[in-house]
């Protein structure tokens, strides 16, 4: 297998090589490496493991990929299991080729990854890690946690940079002995304008499509998601049974997975929660202008990046004090955290919203304000400027 260069090297000038390794093209940092491709004289190589995963939820070919910057994929055909050292192998030859001056590494477990941390260590690479992982999901047992606990104090000793997504993160790193002195911010980010003005456009539409469902006037909460079991959408069904009929709230449901057919049996035909199916991320927008408010109750939840794109499009938010995202924010300007994974205090989360619409309409006005610091520009911004403070370039 051979790495797969999407365009070639026009110059040979004195900017700094910086290669950076993520495992695939996703909607949500895709808006982040073109940023950077447009405001650095960088001589930027993007790398991705793989072209596109199924397990993600996403329809084949519904990211437009398109990166100002040079693009490698380590492998083009979605395979994995055996194609792992294959594109360990890859990275490698990829590295020896091009000598970057600076490497950019999203994530410490897989192979590639693997790859990339090594080479930086045995050759003295200056590197920058980050990762969606909190302190909250640190969980790891036995054999396995003293294995981890090696690895990440060795590579918080020796990374040139540690990049943290939010609260959460920055004290997932600083228990692994990250110091401050090397520790940037480079908050997780969406599109916020993609999300604002999209739903803004639809919001007729999604009204009309309300209607259609018979859920006109009511308020609608939505989870956006993968049906998988930590992603704990069985208990939010749950809570929607127990209201009263008389209550009006909805549940739309974006997402699809391996817990479909039991959600549905759960959900016992309610005609208050609506399965939307698999959602196309450039149909996020409308779904979410149909709601009122998101619900992430999910368990081990590193981040939770539906929280960036409900609030983006005006929703309040309620979301578990363990998902990543809640610490930063989720507020009570703007949502309610919930303390457990009790159905009982998930109702009551609801209940609130559905008998306040001022305090909700409070909130789905703040959830706009408040995203504009979590930018695509404030993500960009905080990279370039950690890799410009630990660079060696003079």
């Amino acid at each position: 297998m051979t790495c797969q260069l999407a365009t070639g090297r026009t110059d040979e000038d004195l900017s700094m090589r910086v290669l950076l390794l993520n495992n695939l093209p996703a909607p949500y940092f895709l808006p982040v490496f073109r940023h950077l491709a447009v405001t650095t004289d960088w001589e930027l190589l993007v790398c991705f493991a793989s072209r596109w995963r199924s397990d993600l939820g996403w329809a084949k070919g519904s990211i437009e990929t398109t990166i100002p910057a040079r693009t490698v994929y380590l492998e083009s055909d979605g395979g994995e299991g055996s194609m792992r050292l294959a594109k360990g192998l890859a990275l490698l030859r990829l590295l020896r080729r091009e000598r970057p001056d600076y490497l950019v590494c999203y994530g410490y477990t897989q192979v590639p990854q693997l790859t990339l941390l090594v080479w930086a260590l045995l050759t003295g690479t200056p590197f920058a890690l980050i990762g969606d992982a909190n302190i909250h999901c640190d969980r790891a047992r036995g054999l396995k946690r003293m294995l981890k606990w090696l690895w990440l104090r060795l590579l918080t000793a020796r990374a040139a940079a540690i990049l943290t997504i939010g609260t959460a993160s920055q004290r997932f790193w600083e228990k692994y002995g990250a110091r401050s002195e090397r520790t940037f911010a480079v908050p997780f980010a969406v599109d916020n304008r993609q999300f604002k003005e999209g739903s803004a456009q639809q919001r007729e539409l999604a009204a009309e499509k309300l209607r259609q469902l018979g859920l006109e006037g009511r308020v609608v909460f939505i989870s956006v998601g993968r049906l998988i079991e930590r992603k704990n959408v069985e208990l939010l069904i749950r809570a929607v049974r127990q209201l009263d009929p008389a209550e009006p709230a909805a549940l739309l449901i974006a997402g699809d997975g391996e817990q479909r057919e039991r959600l549905l049996t759960e959900a016992g035909g309610d005609p208050r929660i609506v399965f939307l199916g698999n959602i196309r991320p450039n149909d996020l927008p409308f779904c979410y202008s149909m709601a009122d408010a998101l619900i992430l109750a999910a368990r081990d939840e590193p981040w939770g990046l539906v929280t960036n794109e409900a609030m983006a499009c005006g929703l309040a938010v309620i979301a578990h004090a363990e998902c990543g995202s809640a610490i930063d924010l989720v507020c009570d300007r703007n949502g309610i955290t919930l303390r457990s994974f009790n159905v009982e205090e998930v109702v009551a989360a609801m209940r609130r919203l559905i008998a306040n619409p001022a305090e909700l309409e409070q909130m789905k006005q703040y959830s706009r304000v408040k995203i504009d610091e979590w930018s695509v520009e404030a993500a960009a911004g905080g990279l370039i400027a950690a890799i410009e403070r630990t660079s060696r370039r003079l």
